[in-house]
């Protein structure tokens, strides 16, 4: 169970990962996410999903080693098996028919878009690209996007790929020629907030994913808190998907610092002793429910 049947290198120090989970690959739907424990008394990391293969019962994640954990997931070699995935987890994307759908991600929102893309021009809509890194070494996807999309933009901080500059630049320009239905954000706080910003300006829908720091991932923690049109809503339970104009970015700044000075944003980094005794309570709980 749960064994690593293919893996890819897409970019420095981000990996693709195919794992059996038949049954995780039979009810995902774009915008849901797994959480995935490596090696038992391993923290937990949630990852979206971004492909699924009902029929050979895989699915695939896409993520950036940046952490011990993710470090772990990423040097395990194929045919070997994680320890534990819960999923699917989280709030399915709500998708529609609306027209124009502008989908902007850098980084590795990248991954995390391409599902929600593929999604909307399945459902009948123009879809338009944006992607964007610090570097050309740093792009991914740029080919699966360029499949999902029917036209793409890419841009890149220093000008190494395609154009120089920022996302956001060529969303003022797309959103000035074209009737936009829909600005999907992913990726950099401050990118997100900006583009919702142009939307507001333009009385254009926004949505974004937020990724908070998620410990259980399945709303018993409370670590992953955001306001949302000025109450607090669970990102893991509620989210990731949220309209953007309800967003307080601001407050999700404050929260997203205080986890960097801690030293627990994202990687999601526990002493080890913690994190072991987390985990194996989890698993228990899951057991004992389940019957096990």
């Amino acid at each position: 169970m749960f064994e690593i049947v293919n893996k890819q290198i897409l970019a420095e120090d981000v990996k693709r990962v195919d794992i059996y989970a038949p049954h995780i690959a039979k009810n995902a739907l774009p915008g849901q996410f797994v959480s995935i424990c490596p090696e038992e008394g391993d923290e937990r990391v949630p990852l979206t999903v971004i492909e699924t293969a009902e029929g050979r019962g895989t699915i695939s994640l896409i993520f950036q080693e940046k952490g011990e954990t993710t470090g772990k997931l990423g040097s395990l070699p194929i045919h070997e098996s994680v320890f534990s995935i819960l999923g699917p987890l989280g709030q399915p994307a709500k998708i529609e028919k609306v027209g124009l759908v502008v989908c902007i991600a850098t980084g590795v929102g990248t991954a995390q878009m391409l599902p929600i893309a593929r999604a909307y021009r399945k459902a009948g809509n123009k879809v338009i690209g944006i992607i964007g890194a610090k570097t050309k070494k740093e792009l991914m996807l740029e080919a699966q996007m360029r499949i999902v999309s029917h036209k793409i933009f890419i841009t890149t901080n220093d000008g190494s790929y395609e154009r120089r500059g920022v996302v956001t630049d060529i969303l003022k320009e797309i959103i000035a020629k074209e009737k936009v239905g829909l600005v999907y954000a992913i990726g950099a706080i401050e990118m997100m907030q900006e583009a919702v910003s142009i939307t507001k300006q333009k009385n254009i829908a926004a949505k974004v994913q937020l990724n908070p720091v998620m410990v259980d991932c399945m709303g018993m923690c409370g670590a992953c808190r955001v306001k949302i049109a000025g109450d607090l809503i669970l990102a893991c339970t509620d989210g990731p998907e949220f309209d953007g104009h309800q967003v307080d970015f601001e407050d999700f700044k404050v929260r997203m610092n205080a986890f960097k000075e801690s030293g627990q944003c994202r990687s999601h980094t526990l002493p080890r002793s913690k994190a072991r005794k987390g985990s194996t309570i989890l698993t228990k709980f899951l057991s004992a429910f389940r019957g096990k």
